[in-house]
């Protein structure tokens, strides 16, 4: 589904329902809207869903082995031929950092089904 089939006024309130959390609360007119609305209704349980979704995350602990990047780093050697390399901490961090915002935009985009330009 393309956004021009949107509703304006669903568009113009669509920023402010990706914000919906427990502490955020919608303007009074964004709310009217949106109890008139089940297609935002709808956006908006999704925006929920996702958030505990992500906030349940934080409940699995990730065991990661201590031989595990060198288990990685053999099989690179391995696969391409060549030696790997070590990453510096810092490079290492900003590259997990951009990997997860990528992986809560795939997330988002699959949930929200309807991509929109920014600006």
């Amino acid at each position: 589904m393309l956004s021009e089939s949107r509703p304006a006024a669903c568009d113009a309130v669509a920023d402010d329902l990706a914000a919906v959390d427990e502490q955020y609360v919608l303007s009074p007119a964004v709310g009217a809207h949106v109890e008139s609305c089940l297609r935002c209704q709808a956006e908006v349980a999704g925006y929920r869903r996702l958030r505990r979704t992500l906030r349940s995350l934080a409940d699995h602990p990730v065991i990661v082995s201590p031989q595990l990047e060198g288990d990685i780093l053999a099989r690179l050697d391995v696969a391409d031929g060549r030696p790997a390399v070590r990453v510096p901490v810092a490079a290492a961090a900003t590259i997990g950092s951009i990997a997860a915002a990528a992986g809560v935009i795939v997330l988002a985009a699959r949930h929200r089904r309807v991509l929109r330009p920014a600006g």
